[in-house]
């Protein structure tokens, strides 16, 4: 009798282990960002950007708890991200009211695409000189600064923040571009997030970005962002 109550507590123990492994590797996927982030294409309609690929990925290995996309939008910058926050931004997911705070706390994985549209009109302009870019790229990375130290306060988990290309034909942002993602690596390493650089991704292949009047991806380039994502995806969430 003793021996099958020890048997039988041992195939108890066995399972709740087994059950404990496997709960943890579940995974809540919060998207926030910009139009890159909400997966605008070339051609200025929504494709099958890198964060659906990203899901789709995880719901393959079976590990996708939830997929929340909804607090991304479309010309997002650093401190309309900030405001939401700040002001617990509420969104409908299946009919169900998800505030933007509480996904943080709940999220395994946050993947973050933003600073795009604050730098954008500064490099356009005809009116400005390379140094005062320079000095907005600064401004803004205290802004970007702000913003991880609001999000560390929320998610404990892992962040992915991806850097930035290049998507100027006519002017000479590479420069910038290149400042801007130096700046980018800084404040990550300073609040642990994962950068992700795709800058050389479209410097090696042009043809990522087929519209001269559309600094968005084509789905090629979505495609390759994904999988560079996923490289740290797979190395921390699922390797640590």
């Amino acid at each position: 009798m003793f021996k099958k109550l020890l048997i039988g507590g041992a195939v108890m123990l066995l399972i709740f282990i087994i059950y404990l492994s496997t709960m943890d590797k579940k995974v809540y996927y919060l998207v926030l960002g910009d139009s890159l982030a909400t997966s605008e294409g070339a051609d200025g309609l929504k494709v099958r950007g890198y964060t659906d690929i990203i899901a789709d990925n995880l719901r393959k290995m079976g590990v996708l708890e939830a997929y929340i996309k909804g607090f991304a939008s479309d010309g997002m910058r650093i401190p309309d991200l900030i405001n939401d926050i700040e002001c617990n931004k509420e969104i409908n997911v299946d009919g169900d009211k998800i505030t933007l705070k509480n996904a943080l706390v709940k999220a395994d994985l946050v993947t973050l695409s933003i600073g795009a549209n604050d730098l954008l009109n500064k490099i356009n302009s005809e009116y400005i000189s390379d140094e005062d870019v320079y000095d907005y790229i600064d401004e803004m990375t205290d802004d970007l600064d702000k913003l991880i130290k609001l999000i560390r306060e929320y998610s404990k988990e892992d962040i992915i923040m991806t850097g930035y290309y290049n998507p100027f034909k006519n002017v000479d942002g590479k420069k910038f571009i290149d400042y801007l993602n130096k700046r980018y690596k800084e404040v990550s390493k300073n609040y642990d997030v994962i950068y992700v650089g795709i800058s050389d991704l479209f410097v090696k292949h042009p043809e990522y970005l087929p519209n001269d009047n559309n600094i968005h991806p084509s789905q090629d380039g979505y495609e390759a962002i994904a999988e560079e994502v996923m490289k740290k995806v797979n190395k921390n969430l699922f390797e640590a």
